[in-house]
């Protein structure tokens, strides 16, 4: 049926014998089409009976038509037969029962070209069949490439031959014994053999209307016969399989949306002109051809009076339809209605521009009517200032919800107020999520097309890998055709980001992905509903080691806005024929304002100290840093909100605190004014006697109730681990209402960091540390290597071999001059070396020794070292009172262990560890 809009241009601007060229073969290649429509339709189940009533002994008998030459013969001609009856086509056959089916062309204006396109036919079957399809496999893969959507094919049929071009001809032959005698059979066969038949056709005819050697002609005539073939093959299988054959108003519906896909572009308004003009004449010629053709097809007379009498009954739902999509790409009546689909980087964050919002600027600068569909409205809005979440027992995962996401933030001051923002962007959305909600989306909002920007968050949480999403995105198009089979796809490959330490897989897997979605997407694509690719990662400028497109090293600051718009502007223009031009991206674009953190107040609660300044529209983020008054070091904590809760406090403690907002890289503020408070809290003590066991792929934890103040409204207590090994490991969670637990999920081989605190009423509070664990490892070996020297009369620095096995090590002491016991703490070295200081009355009084540890496993004691007595003392004595100290990464051997906010390296380590947040990315697998 996409012949239409070629042969009305022929009949504009043609000469008059190429115009009754041009209707003469639309008009018989419809006749043959609808014949066989009508004679199913008509006829229905007694054709069986007919057929065996005309079999003569060959089932290649039962539907034969003469072999004979035609006079005057129209575009196409159908001959079929026994081959003992083919003539110069016997030799075709092995056996003159063989069943030899011939499309003869005669196109004259354009013979070597339909020559030509019937041979690139015939090769295309051929190889399909070489690679080990039967015949009717690979008619069937022709029909469902060139699928419109009127009735999808979904049975091959049973049977095997060749075809071959033969001059003028396409010629099939099948052996007696592939050669059915149902009516089925036979109405499978045709279906087949018509709709390859009827894809040369048009493209001969197509070919025929154009000058000879316009460049055009060969892409779209290419498209206008596999759009026709398609159309007829769907419409014979409906009719044989006694289907749903719908209505005219959906016939003409689906054949605009086959002419529109298949001329996209500088052609669709000749198109929509003609099919004005002419339609109603150009089917009333069809229904004058029908009868003029009873004399030759007697039988069918009826059949073809049912059809010929239907098919005006379509022009004006197909004028419609023609005018509705004309109006969508720049007329001022129906808008085109687009649904961008994405995840945060398509949603936005409160105060961004949005890639939307300048593409919704590149349509409007073009003049196209665009109606923006989707059921959100809003970029994620600044997290709500509150205290510190509860941590989820063991077992809950909470999780974002689906259904209501958070879509409440605005937009960059400068925005037109009149912007259209509706969308189905949601941070955080996979592919894997959005394919179960799609058809949702299209059946309540109707779109034209469909934008896409999926895949990141699937493969950089593990959701799947790059064949996974490739799937899931398979099966997003799949879903939303389903609601509505002539939408148009725009789908977007994914964009590289910084390099994330322990994420070697991630640009591997993205550019596997982008590589794979560049091949897929033209298989994904059918006449009336076309998939294009975007090249989204092509015009990023965001790579593993700069990401000058994004403020984080993924998300778009302004400029990467720009360069995503511009990237699916490119696609609808280049492949969708939509608009007039593309602009460059602009070389200057608007800053983004970084405000200031002011009113930072800090009071004591019930946490420890609360701090709060007043809410800075569009930040994207605050620090906070804070630390003991006559401390010199600042702690630097990263927030969403504006609130900061320090817990890991004791009471009397006083803190300072100071603020600034953090753009990324738009840009930082100011640090705002210090502020003081001292802690007071009512949280309770952590819980005590915590033993830790390392198993294959996590940690057996177990512990005795906390007590103590506040201890009394008890809810849950908090598991934190940390993978030492992973740069930019995220701290890791979990909460239990019992005295024990088992984590699982960890890295075997790895190093963790465990700690606990005690959840009540109020909140949580300080952590302990427990003994950290190698995953998977048991006992380690004994210490070796170890090494003393002298940094001053009370001070040592000893070091020793490492062990992958170990998670620690313990310094153990004794004063051998009084040959006491071995004595330790329960500091846990994790590095193998350690400054010991403080040691009265003198270093040459001690002897050390090191002990490994994995959990409460425990290694033997390595050989003891000492440093020798100075001269005077003779060996032993008091000596002189040592002032020395350890330095700041040295800690002092005291009974009870260190105090203070940073006690224990590892409390210091967790302090830092940065936690997952929506719209980051994951550096290791860990789950509880």
């Amino acid at each position: 049926m996409r012949a239409l809009h070629r042969s009305a241009a022929g009949r504009r601007h043609g000469t008059g014998p190429r115009r009754a060229l041009a209707d003469h073969l639309v008009v018989l290649l419809l006749t043959l089409a609808m014949v066989v429509t009508g004679s199913a339709l008509s006829a229905g189940p007694a054709s069986a009976a007919e057929a065996g009533a005309q079999d003569t002994g060959a089932a290649c008998a039962a539907h034969a038509t003469p072999f004979d030459a035609v006079a005057n013969a129209p575009a196409m001609i159908l001959r079929m037969g026994c081959a003992g009856d083919a003539g110069s086509l016997r030799t075709l056959a092995q056996s003159d029962s063989d069943l030899v089916v011939a499309f003869d062309y005669n196109v004259p204006e354009r013979r070597d070209e339909t020559r030509a396109e019937a041979q690139k036919a015939v090769a295309a079957v051929q190889a399909d069949q070489n690679s080990g399809h039967t015949l009717a496999q690979a008619l069937y893969d022709h029909a469902r490439d060139n699928a419109v959507g009127l009735y999808p094919t979904t049975d091959a049929g049973d049977y095997d031959g060749r075809v071959t071009a033969v001059g003028d001809s396409i010629v099939l032959v099948l052996p007696t014994g592939e050669v059915g005698t149902s009516a089925t059979w036979w109405q499978k066969f045709l279906a087949g053999g018509i709709g390859l038949a009827t894809n040369v056709l048009a493209s001969g005819v197509c070919l025929a209307l154009f000058a000879p050697g316009a460049p055009v002609a060969a892409p779209v005539c290419a498209a206008v016969g596999g759009g026709l073939a398609g159309f007829v093959t769907e419409a014979l299988n409906a009719a044989f399989d006694h289907a749903d054959f719908k209505d005219p108003d959906t016939w003409g519906g689906l054949l605009a949306s086959a002419l529109w896909g298949a001329v996209a572009g500088a052609f669709t308004g000749a198109l929509v002109k003609w099919a004005s003009d002419s339609a109603g004449t150009f089917v009333a010629e069809i229904q004058t051809s029908l009868r003029t053709v009873f004399a030759r097809l007697g039988s069918f007379a009826a059949p073809l009076t049912y059809v010929g009498d239907r098919l005006n009954e379509m022009v004006p739902a197909l004028l419609r339809r023609l005018n509705d999509l004309q109006r969508g790409v720049g007329g001022t009546g129906t808008p085109l209605r687009v649904m961008v689909v994405g995840d945060s980087m398509t949603q936005g964050y409160e105060g961004d521009w949005t890639w939307r919002y300048r593409l919704w600027k590149w349509f409007h600068d073009q003049h196209i009517a665009v109606d923006f569909v989707g059921p959100y409205k809003g970029t994620k809005a600044q997290a709500t200032p509150q205290p510190p979440a509860r941590p989820p027992l063991q077992g809950e995962t909470p999780g974002a919800s689906l259904d209501n996401p958070d879509t409440s933030g605005g937009y960059a001051a400068g925005v037109d107020p009149a912007f259209d923002s509706d969308h189905f962007g949601v941070w955080g959305r996979q592919a894997m999520q959005d394919k179960g909600l799609i058809r949702g989306m299209v059946a309540q909002y109707h779109p034209d097309m469909i934008l896409v920007g999926l895949g990141f968050n699937d493969m950089g949480w593990w959701v799947s890998g790059p064949q996974g999403t490739l799937d899931s995105m398979k099966t997003f198009v799949d879903e939303a055709r389903a609601a509505r089979p002539d939408v148009k796809f725009a789908v977007a490959d994914v964009p590289q980001r910084t390099y994330i330490g322990g994420r070697d897989d991630l640009p591997l897997s993205t550019t596997d992905y982008d590589l794979m979605l560049r091949d897929a997407i033209p298989r994904w694509s059918t006449p009336v509903s076309p998939v294009e690719l975007v090249n989204w990662s092509g015009n990023y400028t965001c790579a593993r080691d700069a990401c000058p497109a994004g403020y984080d090293g993924l998300h778009p600051n302004a400029l990467g806005e720009f360069q995503i718009a511009h990237a699916f502007e490119t696609t609808l223009h280049d492949r969708f024929g939509i608009g007039q031009s593309v602009p460059a991206v602009p070389v200057s674009v608007p800053e983004r304002p970084v405000g200031l953190a002011a009113n930072v107040r800090a009071v004591s609660s019930d946490l420890g100290v609360t701090v709060t300044w007043d809410r800075v529209y569009g930040a994207r983020g605050y620090t906070v840093r804070s630390r003991l008054v006559g401390a010199t070091a600042w702690n630097e904590t990263p927030v969403p909100a504006n609130r900061y809760d320090t817990t890991w406090t004791q009471d009397g403690w006083e803190w300072e605190y100071s603020v600034r907002v953090d753009d990324g890289g738009d840009g930082i503020s100011a640090w705002s004014p210090i502020v003081r408070a001292t802690a007071h809290p009512h949280t309770a003590a952590p819980p005590t006697h915590i033993l830790t066991n390392p198993t294959l792929d996590g940690v057996d934890i177990s512990w005795e109730p906390a007590t103590g103040p506040y201890s009394d409204s008890v809810d849950r207590y908090e598991i934190l681990t940390w993978d030492k090994d992973t740069p930019g490991a995220f701290l890791n969670s979990t909460a239990v209402r019992g005295t024990s637990a088992h984590i699982s999920g960890l890295v075997p081989g790895h190093h963790y960091v465990v700690a606990m605190d005690t959840w009540n009423a109020v909140g949580g509070g300080l952590p302990t540390g427990a003994r950290p664990v190698t995953i998977g490892a048991g006992t380690p070996p004994t210490p070796t290597g170890l090494r003393i020297s002298s940094i001053d009369a009370t001070t040592v620095q000893l070091d020793w071999n490492s062990s992958p096995q170990a998670a620690g090590y313990r310094v153990w002491y004794r004063n051998r001059t009084e040959n006491g016991p071995w004595q330790s703490d329960e500091y846990i070295s994790d590095t193998p070396d350690r400054g010991i200081a403080f040691l009265f009355p003198g270093s040459w009084n001690f002897e050390f020794a090191v002990t490994a540890v994995n959990g409460q496993m425990e290694s033997a004691r390595s050989g003891a070292v000492s440093v020798p007595a100075p001269p005077s003392t003779g060996g032993g004595g008091t000596g002189a009172s040592g002032t020395g100290t350890s330095g700041a990464s040295r800690k002092a051997v005291r009974a009870g262990g260190d105090s203070g906010p940073d006690a224990g390296q590892d409390l210091a380590l967790l302090r830092e560890a940065p936690t997952a947040s929506l719209g980051s990315v994951p550096t290791a697998r860990t789950h509880a």
